[in-house]
């Protein structure tokens, strides 16, 4: 999974590629995602994440997104290097305007953190390390973000950043967005403590009026 010098340009013109009319549509997601090769985890995790940086509860759609960061940080755990995904997933078709939306969200986010990245510490995104640390983060996301907390509004705020910073991190080099990364791993981990506590020992009604008053 580990990039080449120019990292971001390909991811750019990858997604540019994916976002392009193709001769058949609407187009499957396995065909697309057999298209861009090495940035099928980045840019699958990318897409996946984007319906979690709203601030309102998922329902069902929560266990969806969980289930395919479990079976993306598995695969990057075990070091595969090609995507493997369910029939269903690689089925689903999207029309050219969703995945010119899909393409413009994620351009925007990655522009914004564009600014901010630069090659350094690329122990953390390179090799077997690089490959487990990201394994790692989709697992912890994927177990994080299936946890029930009706009501609570952005509770999936950073294990959404977790996914963006590490995706970013692959992208440029830059492993220190690796640590950022784990740092919302970290963070969430507390707040969920946090508001777990505080429906065992006040019931769940306290939940709401702490983080909706």
């Amino acid at each position: 999974m580990t990039q080449t010098a120019s990292g971001y340009d390909d991811l750019v013109a990858t997604l540019n590629l994916f976002a392009a009319p193709a001769a058949i549509e609407p187009l499957a997601f396995g065909t697309a995602i057999d298209q861009v090769g090495a940035d099928a985890y980045t840019l699958t995790a990318t897409i996946t994440v984007l319906p979690f940086l709203q601030p309102f509860p998922l329902g069902v759609f929560a266990l969806v997104g969980s289930a395919a960061f479990l079976a993306l940080g598995l695969q990057l755990f075990r070091g595969e290097q090609n995507l493997s995904l369910p029939n269903k997933i690689r089925n689903l078709t999207l029309s050219l305007r969703t995945r010119q939306a899909l393409v413009n969200t994620c351009l925007k986010i990655m522009h914004f953190f564009h600014r901010f990245t630069k090659p350094r510490l690329r122990f953390l995104v390179e090799g077997k390390l690089g490959q487990q640390m990201g394994g790692f983060i989709f697992l912890a996301v994927g177990v994080i973000v299936a946890i029930p907390l009706a009501g609570m509004p952005f509770k999936n705020l950073f294990p959404s950043l977790a996914v963006l910073f590490y995706c970013t991190g692959e992208t440029e080099h830059d492993g220190l967005m690796v640590i950022f990364s784990l740092i919302c791993i970290v963070l969430s981990v507390i707040l969920y403590s946090i508001v777990l506590f505080i429906a065992w020992k006040f019931g769940a009604a306290a939940i709401h009026h702490f983080f909706w008053k």
